[in-house]
Formats: structure tokens, sequence, C-alpha cells
């Protein structure tokens, strides 16, 4: 899945809703879809779409016209085609810009639900599950998190070499200052003040694809040791402001243990 094909598609069903009655009209307002279920049904028309590639999917419903298998989406969230075409049509000529947001939610889901299968993929293939990340498998903003850093603190008790993995996705209209990701080994000296030792920080461009990132750091000695950080950090800012991001495919694994322990 390519972010312009999720683009292309969209567009082929704003032109096939264009095609209605009473373009040049205005909508009435209990025509329009609201924006949320807008995007399910968009997400969800487009997973429809890529199962009709499935053989055996294909052999069954594929000899329907694609039309009719987008109107049993949409009646499976209560509204009609007709509905569907007003409210696309509305976006479009009268509010552009929300359209390529509502298209960058929908893509969002789709990197999220894409990423999941990834995980439970690896997760199969992995015996035992050696994943130390002890927070959510993924976080958008700002339908999970508003604009808040994601702060993780976990323990660990074994020298060698650890790996922190994501798969990031930050939006082009993102307003974060700086986005980051900030990870350090936390420990405590004989005065009981917190000592650092800093893993590279990953600037994330906003660009709205999907960035693997990898940060790789070796603990030389386990003493009450914790690694410690914050997804989405960003440098402060003032005024009203809202991140736009997705995280997902979280893992923490200890690639290589080292008998360094004194």
């Amino acid at each position: 899945m390519s972010r312009k094909t999720i683009l292309l598609f969209i567009a082929s069903i704003i032109l096939l809703t264009a095609c209605g009655p009473d373009s040049a009209n205005k909508p009435a307002r209990r025509m329009l879809i609201p924006e949320d279920k807008l995007v399910a049904i968009l997400t969800d028309t487009y997973l429809t779409a890529g199962m009709l590639d499935v053989p055996g999917i294909r052999e069954t419903w594929g000899q329907r016209d694609s039309i009719l298998n987008y109107i049993d989406v949409i009646e499976s969230y209560g509204y009609t085609y007709e509905q569907l075409q007003a409210t696309l049509r509305y976006y479009f000529t009268d509010k552009p810009k929300k359209l390529a947001r509502i298209y960058d939610r929908v893509t969002g889901n789709l990197l999220e639900l894409e990423a999941k299968v990834q995980n439970e993929g690896k997760k199969a293939d992995s015996i035992p599950d050696k994943n130390l990340w002890t927070g959510k498998a993924a976080y958008k903003y700002p339908e999970d998190v508003t604009r808040d850093p994601v702060w993780f603190d976990i323990p660990v008790e074994t020298p060698g070499e650890y790996v922190f993995r994501a798969d990031i996705v930050v939006f082009q209209d993102d307003e974060s200052l700086d986005p980051r990701v900030t990870i350090y080994f936390s420990t405590v000296d004989s005065l009981g003040v917190e000592v650092r030792d800093n893993w590279d920080e990953v600037r994330l461009e906003k660009t709205g694809r999907a960035k693997s990132i990898e940060l790789r750091k070796t603990l030389e000695v386990a003493r009450n040791t914790h690694i410690k950080g914050w997804l989405m950090n960003h440098t402060n800012r003032e005024g009203t402001w809202q991140k736009h991001a997705l995280i997902s495919n979280i893992s923490l694994t200890l690639e290589k243990t080292e008998l360094l322990q004194k």
C-alpha cells in the first residue's frame, strides 16, 4: 500500500460520486455525513476494493458493479449512496483543505491496520516474543493523544545492546516544533541523583509518509537501570496548536546480551 495509491482511490470515489444530480447546489445539512463516519466509510471502501483482488472473493463478488459493493459499505453505517455523493461534492468544492485532512486520516487508519498485520506476522514468527515495550501498540494524534509527547519508563535488568523500533508518520499539517524521538538510560548514583546516558535522537520530518526508525544503544552495567524517553517529543511553543501523527509497530528488544555486569 502506498500513499499515492490511496490518493488515487479516493480521487476515483470523488469522480464516481460527482456524476449525481444537483451537483451545483450546496447540499442540505441533513445530507452530509459526519467527518468521523466519512473517514470510516472511505477506509472500509478502500479495504473492500482491495479484497476484490483476492481470487476467491473476486470469483464471488467481482462480477458485481463496484458501486454496489461500495453501497453495501455505506449502508452498513446507516447512510445512503446519495449522502456520500452530496458529502464528497461539498468537501471537494467548498472545503478542499478539510478534504485533505480527511484523506490524511484515512491514510493513517490504513497505515495503522497495515502495521498491526505486519506486527502480528512478526509475533507469529517470534517464539518467544521478546518485545519489552510496555505501552500501547499504536498512538494517533490528535485522536488518542492531544499534543503531549508519549512518555515511557521501562526497567531493564540485563546488560547488552537494546534496540528501539517504530513506524512513524508525521503529516504535513502537524504544528509541533522540532518533532523527535528522545531515549536515554536512567540510573541513580550513590547520592540519589539521576544519571542519564542519552541515545541518539531522531528528528522526524513532516512528509506524510511512514518512516521506520531504529535506535541502538549498549548498556554495559545494569544497576537499577530504566530506559526512558518520549515519542513525538517537541520543543515548547506558545499559542494554540496541535500534532497530527501516527506511531505504530513499536518494539524494544534486547538484541545482544553482554556479560559485563560487575
